[in-house]
């Protein structure tokens, strides 16, 4: 038969085999019990060994029950919910500021950033700045006749070998391909490399359909009956001799960008009319590419994303342009374009509308578009957090969400004015959702220093330290009377204490203050 005092487990301390009623005053042992351990405030009984009980206060107690639990012990730190701040956003262009985007506004790839004078500047993805112009070889248009422009092809427009660049008093300047430019008349008799560039210029559009023609640097008679019927075909002076002011060379099909002239205009031998593009040559380097995969992910397919730029890559640029409304010239401009590795948030309007923007000068202030939890993690608790940890931030107005460091600063500052030395933390939020609206906003952040998965608990003031040492609980036998069951006391948090021990079990009654 179990005597009164003793716990299922055999762990009862008893003083004289007497019941105990469930007030403290009546306890009977050479004990000294301290209610309330861990910064809890406490309430002192001292009970003497000549058997009667003496309290320094006479308190009321109630039983509460021992509960299997899950535990966890947290440190909360002080931190700031916003957006981390990058760099501001330049621009290439000098012009008036005719738009720009609302501060606040989260700018995504493919959207417009700001307008100078109607042109637009538009985010692209990518790590690398844009440093420079991007378009195939860059091919000066030049006529050497003198007169009236009267045609133009319209910018954008792709000329191949045998087409029309120009007409002058409506005498058209015809495209041929070479490497060599042209400086005197051919005509009966030359000889040179200049006039084998002409021959096979006329063989391969086709004016020596029986292959009676040699190429060989001779201006001969097979020659001139292939330049008479050229002449013919295109409207030129059936003469038989080529001028300089007949033709333009260049290496390959071009594309005309810039016009730098227009019809009326008086040409007067050597006019620049247009800067155009040719088909190679063009720009290359990780920054191409770079462009290139833009595109691609925008739906404007630039051909392989291999950092060159082709025709290919040229035709994307100029459907692109269409799109935002820039310039069409197939060329990706400095200024036209910012690079940045993700969508970003704009946390300022540098400058307003109405004003100049110059070179370089800052026109938006751009953060993340990332909410995030910036902590100040003190020296002395740099073990605390390490990237990959789950934190809860609680909001002001006490909502809780969950949260991951991404990243713990390695090099500590020191504030100049506490002097004190921290190291930035970075904390993302699971659902960002849940800060709509918030901005530099004090929130708290809860780190879980230790953890105990099903252990049995009790109330912190329930536990009680004895004089002789160790920690023991003041049980209910059911009866109306309470034992001193001896306990480990473990883990404190949420006002209770992990306790292991072979005279309680869950589901018991202990008494509490």
């Amino acid at each position: 038969m179990m005597q009164e005092g003793q716990g299922t487990g055999g762990s009862a301390i008893t003083a004289d085999g007497a019941g105990r009623r469930r007030s403290r005053k009546r306890w009977v042992a050479a004990v000294v019990a301290i209610l309330v351990l861990a910064g809890v405030g406490a309430a002192w009984w001292l009970l003497r060994s000549d058997g009667s009980a003496e309290a320094t206060a006479a308190e009321e107690t109630s039983l509460a029950e021992v509960v299997l639990t899950d535990m966890e012990s947290v440190e909360t730190l002080s931190g700031t919910l916003g957006f981390e701040e990058g760099d501001p956003i330049g621009s290439g262009m000098t012009g008036t500021l005719t738009w720009t985007t609302p501060a606040g506004t989260v700018v995504s790839e493919g959207d417009v950033l700001y307008r100078v004078e109607g042109k637009p500047v538009v985010l692209l993805q990518g790590a690398l700045p844009a440093w420079q112009s991007m378009g195939l070889e860059e091919v000066a248009l030049t006529v050497k006749s003198s007169g009236t422009i009267t045609w133009l092809p319209e910018a954008g427009t792709t000329l191949e070998q045998g087409e029309v660049v120009a007409k002058v008093n409506e005498t058209p300047v015809i495209l041929l391909y070479g490497d060599l430019p042209a400086y005197r008349t051919l005509q009966y008799g030359s000889e040179g490399a200049d006039v084998a560039q002409l021959e096979a210029d006329l063989v391969a559009l086709g004016y020596d359909p029986d292959g009676t023609v040699t190429v060989d640097e001779e201006f001969d008679w097979y020659t001139q009956q292939m330049v008479l019927d050229w002449q013919d075909a295109v409207g030129l002076d059936d003469d038989g001799r080529v001028d300089t002011s007949d033709i333009v060379i260049v290496s390959g099909p071009v594309t005309v960008g810039t016009l730098s002239a227009s019809v009326g205009d008086t040409a007067q031998g050597g006019a620049l009319i247009a800067q155009a593009r040719g088909d190679s040559g063009g720009s290359e380097g990780a920054d191409v590419e770079q462009l290139e995969a833009a595109l691609a992910r925008l739906g404007f397919s630039p051909g392989t994303a291999d950092g060159i730029f082709t025709t290919e890559t040229q035709a994307a640029v100029f459907a692109w342009q269409e799109s935002v409304g820039a310039e069409t010239d197939g060329v990706m401009n400095l200024g036209e374009i910012v690079f940045r590795p993700e969508p970003i948030r704009v946390s300022e309007n540098l400058l307003a509308v109405g004003d100049t923007v110059s070179g370089g000068a800052g026109v938006l202030g751009a953060s993340s578009d990332e909410v995030l939890v910036t902590v100040d993690l003190p020296a002395s608790e740099q073990e605390l957090l390490a990237e990959g940890d789950r934190v809860t931030v609680v909001l002001p107005d006490g909502t809780e969400a969950g949260g991951t460091v991404t990243s713990v600063a390695s090099v500590a500052t020191r504030n100049t004015q506490s002097m004190e030395v921290t190291f930035q933390v970075l904390v993302a939020l699971d659902d960002v959702n849940v800060a709509a609206g918030l901005d530099q906003a004090p929130v708290d952040v809860n780190v879980v220093t230790q953890s105990r998965a099903g252990v049995m608990a009790v109330p912190v003031t329930a536990l009680l330290a004895l004089a002789e040492g160790g920690y023991a609980v003041e049980a209910d036998n059911g009866d109306g009377t309470t034992r001193l069951v001896a306990v480990d006391p473990g883990l404190y948090a949420d006002n209770l204490v992990e306790v292991d021990s072979t005279g309680i079990q869950v589901g018991d009654l202990v008494v509490v203050p």
